[in-house]
């Protein structure tokens, strides 16, 4: 076994963000989550009472998280991880951190081979990029009648990189679960894309969306009605692009507010006219016509039908 040097740390210690890579936080990122795994490669049993881990925080490129709160928990049986609040009489480097301590049961236990994890959880990650040195300070021993007097130290870095910018391709599979529908029918819209971005869809007067169905979400999904054919658009913003996807919705027998028809029109079946139709090109029908009004002439005079 061989003696360490004075001040340093007997396990060894390494650091994991989740998600991977670390990107410095933005206005709308989500919480991240850090893993501190410990382990002994010495061959020889090491005891450990508590392990401090101080997270540097502030607005700087060296800071780690821009608040101090978060939630921790241990890996292993016994372990318990909490927040050192301010002012609490313990060791701790100066300056400004959030600190967390890990405790093992009873005042000390062994970390042999198997290692411990340590998690902190619900961190938000300061908006700066840079590298953060996250400290450790720790209380361990080969002899458990022998605890030394100065716990052991040391660094460790994780680098925050600046946010990327989401690429046009990131957004995808726009489109409607059914092509097409009856008039009234519901229609629902999905997409992939990240959960960062907020997205609109843009419709006309034939779409109607569904009750507390929002046209800008952040979720991947939509949800309305449609009377006519509707083209839908999904609008999201990349960088400082505007990029626009599109999907179209027909209908099997839309319902139209107006119809102008400048041309010819055949009716292959029954044609029922609620008020006064104005032609001014031809109509033929193969059969019957049906008006609760009149069919009216260039001068206003109601037609007759043709007898046999």
């Amino acid at each position: 076994m061989n003696a360490p040097d004075i001040g340093t740390t007997l396990l060894d210690y390494d650091i994991i963000s989740e998600p991977f890579p670390l990107y410095a936080g933005t206005a709308d990122a989500p919480s991240t989550t850090v893993h501190l795994v410990v382990s002994n490669g010495r061959g020889d049993t090491v005891y450990c009472r508590e392990i401090i881990f101080s997270l540097p925080h502030g607005d700087l490129a060296q800071s780690l998280v821009d608040t101090t709160s978060g939630d921790g928990e241990a890996g292993a049986d016994g372990w318990t991880v909490q927040e050192i609040q301010k002012g609490a009489d313990i060791v701790v480097p100066d300056g400004d951190y959030a600190h967390f301590v890990a405790k093992a049961p009873e005042g000390g236990a062994p970390v042999d081979a198997s290692g411990i994890t340590i998690t902190l959880k619900n961190l938000t990650v300061s908006k700066q990029p840079g590298v953060a040195r996250v400290e450790v300070c720790e209380k361990a021993t080969f002899d458990t009648g022998n605890w030394p007097e100065s716990p052991g130290f040391r660094s460790l870095t994780i680098t925050k990189f600046p946010p990327p910018v989401i690429p046009v391709r990131a957004v995808s599979d726009f489109r409607a679960d059914k092509l097409e529908v009856s008039a009234g029918d519901p229609v629902r819209l999905t997409w992939n894309g990240p959960s960062t971005l907020e997205y609109t869809v843009l419709y006309s007067g034939g779409a109607t969306p569904a009750k507390d169905q929002k046209d800008t979400v952040t979720g991947h999904e939509w949800s309305g009605t449609v009377t006519r054919d509707t083209t839908f658009c999904l609008q999201y913003v990349t960088g400082e692009t505007t990029h626009y996807l599109t999907t179209t919705v027909t209908v099997a027998d839309p319902t139209l507010t107006g119809l102008t028809v400048q041309g010819d029109a055949s009716v292959t079946h029954d044609l029922t006219v609620g008020k006064d139709m104005n032609v001014t090109g031809a109509l033929e029908a193969t059969d019957d016509i049906t008006t609760k009004a009149q069919f009216l002439d260039p001068r206003g005079t109601p037609l007759q039908g043709k007898r046999v």
